[in-house]
């Protein structure tokens, strides 16, 4: 079973930069950080994406925000009705040109709690 994802998760673009998530909920936690939920990773941002428009590359996007969940979301347990997010959490930012640009979990900032 995959770990389930906290505060202190390491949640990246695919161009290196730090996705920000802010947790809405701290009835559950572990080791002191609340456990994110589905709701939290699509409100998510990034906001030192390098996919910077350039001269040479004017219609270059960053990522800016999480825009999709594509897996991820627990089954087996949730808060107050929102799924729980998981290790295996993987989904698409606003970034342009060529392919969709993936955000996925380096860490899940735990791994004591697991669920489905």
């Amino acid at each position: 079973m995959p770990e389930v994802l906290t505060s202190a998760a390491d949640i990246r673009c695919d161009h290196g930069a730090p996705v920000v998530v802010v947790p809405t909920q701290n009835s559950l936690t572990v080791a002191g950080n609340p456990v994110l939920l589905v709701s939290d990773l699509l409100a998510a941002t990034v906001p030192a994406c390098p996919n910077q428009p350039t001269p040479a590359a004017p219609n270059l996007v960053p990522c800016g925000k999480v825009t999709s969940l594509i897996e991820g979301a627990g089954t087996g347990l949730s808060v107050r009705g929102t799924p729980v997010a998981l290790s295996t959490a993987r989904g698409l930012t606003l970034a342009f040109p060529v392919k969709p640009v993936l955000w996925k979990v380096a860490s899940p900032g735990q791994n004591v709690l697991k669920a489905r």
